[in-house]
């Protein structure tokens, strides 16, 4: 793909007129840095050319004077006639975003529903207690698909019952696995308890919601043989970028227990080259320093030198196709891990989720004599319990503390 350097993109007479050139220039400017081809960087040159060139019309007033509905106008009008281009509602949407941004275009609030407002207010109350954003999002997201249930026109919620929390609750545990109702259970618990102390509902409705039993040392971790985790990494194609990209990210998880998270967010500050020392960012935003195996480092050195986009950011891991942006969350680490399970043609397990890898990396360690005080360090859990789990996996520990079969003296 042929990116075009903005020292070489010139803009035509008419943008390098405008009074909102300076705008014009930083959208093509976010693009240049994204890593669009040049064919589109042109492309987008053209739409905003074109939506210039119809706003210095007599009939649509001062070129200067943008109002929000101007974009949506032109492109009505290209349509009509036939030559709206494939491509150009993005340009013009990128255009109006920025001028936004700017404070040349005025944006009319939306009006805002009931539900909205209200699930705004408990993320205010959220972010006061301390709640991290994605905590925050999880909760939102229940509480709003509550909120969608039950909510009646004129009362909202404020005449709700006992009676109709647990019919919703039994509605949805029908749907889902006992770890799910217990998180729906929680978020659900939390938001109604905030209703309650703002005046929103006339009864205490937390008191409807039940403890859901989930007992999360019943079961054993899904992990990868050796073999499979072999496969997959060899799997990764590191003749590209994107296999390059995807090999440091599966070398991360399954040599150190990264967490999906931890992992897409990896920062070039994070990594002493010098010393061998990675930093990592875990949840409730504790920071750990970890040693940098060889191996590792050099799956990232690779993609770093022969693979990263040029960015401004510090994020280590970007998007291969455009726009080249760093990862943002956990998302694109969970999508490349099941597609590189999904190449090696991994079966037999119990999840094809990005989290397999840390459960491989635990369950190797422990059978390799790692105790679990020093797996929890390790893995930088809070709880023993979430490490505990593992010792399930040890094999040889447990046959040696195993009483033996009485049947065995008949």
């Amino acid at each position: 793909m042929t990116s075009l350097p903005m020292e070489n993109t010139v803009l035509p007479q008419i943008i390098n007129n405008w009074p909102h050139q300076d705008c014009a220039r930083s959208v093509i400017n976010l693009m240049v840095d994204q890593s669009y081809s040049a064919k589109s960087i042109q492309s987008t040159i053209q739409t905003i050319s074109a939506f210039v060139e119809w706003k210095k019309d007599c009939r649509n007033g001062d070129p200067a004077l943008v109002l929000y509905g101007d974009f949506d106008r032109f492109l009505a009008c290209r349509a009509a006639a036939a030559r709206l281009r494939h491509g150009e509602r993005r340009s013009i949407e990128r255009l109006r975003s920025k001028l936004i941004e700017m404070g040349f275009v005025y944006q009319a609030p939306l009006a805002v529903h009931p539900i909205d407002d209200l699930a705004g207010r408990f993320a205010t109350e959220l972010r006061r207690r301390g709640y991290a954003a994605a905590t925050i999002s999880a909760h939102l997201r229940y509480s709003r698909l509550f909120l969608r249930g039950s909510w009646s026109d004129g009362q909202g919620i404020t005449q709700l019952q006992y009676d109709d929390i647990r019919d919703y609750l039994a509605s949805q545990f029908e749907r889902h696995t006992p770890a799910t109702a217990k998180i729906i259970s929680s978020r659900l618990r939390v938001f109604l308890q905030f209703c309650w102390s703002a005046g929103v509902t006339e009864l205490d409705l937390a008191q409807a919601v039940p403890m859901v039993k989930n007992h999360r040392l019943s079961s054993l971790p899904s992990f990868m043989s050796a073999d499979q985790l072999d496969r997959v990494l060899d799997a990764c194609d590191r003749a590209t970028v994107a296999g390059r990209r995807d090999f440091a990210i599966l070398m991360l998880m399954s040599r150190l227990g990264l967490r999906a998270k931890e992992a897409a967010l990896l920062s070039l500050d994070d990594i002493d080259w010098h010393l061998g020392l990675i930093q990592v960012h875990g949840k409730g935003g504790r920071i750990a320093a970890m040693p940098l195996p060889e191996d590792v480092g050099r799956a990232i050195a690779d993609y770093i030198v022969d693979g990263r986009p040029r960015s401004g950011a510090r994020t280590i891991f970007h998007r291969v196709e455009t726009p080249c942006t760093p990862f943002l969350t956990a998302t694109p680490v969970i999508l490349i891990a099941k597609r590189a399970l999904k190449r090696a043609e991994i079966t037999g397990l119990r999840s094809h989720h990005a989290h397999i890898f840390r459960h491989t990396f635990a369950t190797m360690a422990i059978r390799s004599g790692v105790s679990l005080t020093e797996l929890a360090q390790v893995l930088r859990h809070k709880e023993p319990d979430t490490t505990r789990i593992y010792a399930k996996l040890d094999t040889e520990g447990l046959r040696s503390i195993a009483r033996p079969w009485m049947g065995a003296c008949l």
